[in-house]
């Protein structure tokens, strides 16, 4: 408990105390919301270094990989765009967590409709790590399905499906992406930023496991990530 105090003597003519008067105050919801203030100021300033790490990240590997200027700025942007999504849903939720379909819903927007796309899976809530990582791969996978895979095929198709499996220490979580109808694939796929990005990041961030293959008609990836909070 937090209390305040205040006080004020009285003295007669020969200027001794004769009274003091005082107010006692409980000011322990202010101090705590004092508090809580400056937690939230250190981790809004811990969040924005993080993003912005994120940022020049992105930036500089996409910078290696592109060969063109216009390449660069169009690589760069969608990937800006896709960390800016994931930001919006969880500014949205007050950081307390994202739904998945939602999630996908939103990273798959620019490029589909309802007759190339198929999402199904039971409610699943992301923490902050989660969803970033997550947008993060579900945008490289939508971006290469737009440029070479199902999305390009006016009779390509896209599923996204995922489940949840165990309970406590051994839950994970299971996302599948699989296309159908791509275009015959001119050449062997080269492994770039945004298929490294794939297979690295989600272990990196959140210690789960990814097998990304590019099939004749089309890409699958099987993302799996452990629930349970890592330490």
């Amino acid at each position: 408990m937090w209390l305040e105090e205040t006080s004020r003597a009285e003295f007669d003519a020969g200027g001794r105390v004769v009274r003091v008067k005082g107010l006692t105050r409980d000011i322990t919801r202010r101090k705590r919301n004092e508090e809580r203030q400056d937690l939230l100021s250190a981790e809004l300033d811990h969040r924005v270094k993080n993003v912005l790490a994120r940022v020049a990240a992105v930036v500089r590997h996409t910078r290696r990989r592109s060969g063109t200027t216009d390449e660069f700025v169009n690589a760069l942007d969608g990937r800006i765009q896709s960390i800016a999504t994931a930001h919006s849903l969880l500014s949205q939720s007050r950081w307390s967590g994202v739904s998945l379909a939602d999630l996908i819903r939103h990273q798959l927007a620019p490029y589909t409709t309802d007759a190339n796309t198929m999402i199904s899976g039971q409610d699943v809530m992301l923490t902050p790590a989660q969803t970033q990582a997550v947008a993060m791969v579900i945008h490289e996978l939508v971006t290469n399905a737009a440029k070479h895979g199902a999305l390009s095929s006016p009779n390509g198709r896209v599923s996204v499906s995922w489940e949840r499996t165990g309970a406590d220490a051994t839950a994970a979580l299971t996302i599948t992406w699989h296309e159908l109808g791509s275009p015959p694939m001119a050449a062997p796929v080269q492994s770039g930023y945004g298929s490294s990005l794939i297979r690295d990041l989600i272990p990196h961030e959140l210690g789960g496991t990814v097998d990304l293959v590019f099939a004749s008609d089309g890409a699958c990836c099987k993302i799996e990530i452990p629930l349970y909070e890592r330490r």
